[in-house]
């Protein structure tokens, strides 16, 4: 139910096999702190994974966990363990050999869900990742290159004489000292200029389609969209917030869903709602309880990561 890779889930399980181990090391532990520490969802899923073992743990009858615990590890030596887990130290290396297999001088940096993080590179450049993004970074003396995995990603940065572009399935965007945003959807790619000029080429095309401060426009592998006027309130995520205008409930939610964990369900009875403002991301759970207050709407949360939104009963 929520938005996390597998990867991550299969390697907390992993992790947690191995530190169950008797022989378990201070070289393991230091491992483990680098693996946690990698990408948010690691870190995620570890606090998952603990969070199952405590339910073990706090079962009515308090013999009862230990007891559950006790008898596993009793009938799994910790030999079995590893084999089961197929974990030993060296498959444990492959494992986060395998996790940080980048290209060779590239460095990766992601947010989690719900967090706005800026980060200032190697030469100066900012970037302030939007929810749920992840890039790889490869500059050296030929070429600065951002690749843009997943998600948004806004970007401010000088003249300088290495070429600069960031890097889509989809094509490129190549900058000439300016501020600019691009953001990853499924089928292609946002461009929006907020100052001086850039050239978003895609990957199928000879030439590329100029953009200057105040235009934005979208592109997929064979071909750019019209550009279209800027607005102001384009960049409203790095302060946290987000605009509806005349907006389709359900389209509001989908943009909303992006900033928390789990599902927004919308009833869709409600596609003709439509919802106009400002509305916070940094607190999603009081923002969906707000619009309660002004829409003819009830929020259900079944769990904290599945909301399904109704019409009020009257």
């Amino acid at each position: 139910m929520e938005r996390i890779s597998r990867k991550s889930i299969e390697q907390a399980s992993l992790w947690m096999a191995r530190m169950w181990s008797d022989d378990v090391s201070e070289q393991d532990k230091r491992a483990f702190h680098l693996w946690r520490t990698r990408h948010p969802d690691n870190d995620y899923a570890w606090k998952q994974m603990e969070t199952l073992q405590q339910k073990f743990t706090s079962v009515p009858d308090p013999q009862s966990g230990s007891k559950i615990l006790g008898t596993y590890r009793q009938r799994v030596s910790r030999r079995q363990v590893l084999i089961w887990g197929g974990v030993s130290l060296a498959t444990m290396s492959l494992v986060l050999s395998s996790d940080a297999a980048l290209p060779q001088g590239e460095t990766e940096y992601a947010s989690a869900t719900g967090e706005v993080k800026p980060i200032q590179l190697s030469d100066g450049t900012v970037v302030v990742l939007n929810t749920a993004s992840r890039i790889r970074v490869d500059f050296n003396q030929h070429h600065r290159t951002i690749r843009l995995m997943d998600g948004e990603v806004m970007v401010t940065t000088g003249h300088h004489l290495t070429p600069f572009s960031v890097v889509t399935p989809h094509g490129s965007v190549m900058p000439i000292g300016t501020k600019f945003s691009v953001r990853l959807d499924h089928k292609h790619t946002r461009v929006s200029v907020f100052e001086g000029e850039v050239i978003a080429k895609p990957q199928q095309q000879g030439e590329g389609q100029h953009l200057f401060a105040g235009e934005k426009s979208s592109f997929n592998t064979n071909q750019y969209e019209e550009k279209q006027n800027l607005l102001a309130t384009d960049a409203l995520w790095l302060d946290e917030k987000i605009l509806a205008q005349d907006t389709p409930l359900p389209l509001f939610m989908a943009e909303l869903s992006r900033y928390r964990r789990g599902v927004i369900k919308v009833d869709p009875e409600l596609s003709s709602i439509r919802i106009s403002g400002v509305y916070s991301i940094r607190d999603t759970d009081q923002t969906l309880h707000n619009l309660t207050q002004i829409l003819p709407i009830e929020v259900h949360s079944r769990t904290r990561f599945w909301v399904s939104i109704s019409g009020k009963k009257e």
